[in-house]
């Protein structure tokens, strides 16, 4: 079996440099901690207002957990706000990945709800730290969202890969060859 946890590291390097994410990032969303906090419950409300309007999202949940869901969401957003070591930081967003992956969250379910929560919470910088300090701070947040949001779509691609190499007994090589083939069989799927 691949050696997950080197993938998983490399795929964060890889990560953090695309999105430019940077020590100063968080130092910025800790600057503007006691304000952006006072978001979190606007932050859950619309989070979970799409999820449970849309029959897939909604999917995802059992009946009832609303509410302890949106307390564990408020919980990570206040997280962002007080990172002292990324590496512990990144560690604790790979395991809630992996939860994700557990309860068949889909890659594009975090992408489109990741989008909301940037809409929103550039909104509210903008309107609390006017324009060029709220577009700052906005980045600030995006690259760290861009880059958790990205390290669980990355474990995902990873886990799922080594599982089927681990089930198969498949090489690495003969995984990719069967996805690089399959390409043009979905290609012609999708434009038919």
């Amino acid at each position: 079996m691949p050696n997950v946890k080197q993938q998983f590291e490399a795929g964060l390097d890889t990560i953090k440099t695309l999105t430019g994410l940077q020590t100063a990032d968080f130092d910025l969303l800790k600057e503007a901690a006691p304000q952006a906090r006072q978001w979190s419950g606007e932050m859950a409300k619309m989070f979970y207002d799409t999820l449970f309007a849309h029959n897939r999202t909604a999917s995802v949940f059992h009946a009832g957990e609303r509410p302890e869901r949106e307390k564990t969401l408020e919980t990570w957003y206040l997280s962002l706000f007080d990172v002292d070591d990324e590496q512990e930081f990144f560690q604790r967003q790979a395991r809630i990945g992996l939860a994700h992956i557990r309860r068949h969250v889909n890659n594009e379910f975090m992408i489109g709800i990741a989008a909301r929560i940037r809409g929103l919470f550039q909104t509210r910088a903008v309107q609390t730290f006017g324009y060029e300090r709220g577009i700052e701070i906005s980045q600030a947040f995006d690259r760290v969202l861009n880059a958790v949001v990205g390290l669980t779509a990355e474990g995902y691609d990873v886990l799922s890969r080594a599982a089927l190499m681990e089930s198969t007994g498949a090489g690495p090589m003969l995984i990719d060859r069967l996805i690089q083939q399959s390409v043009d069989d979905f290609e012609q799927e999708l434009l038919a």
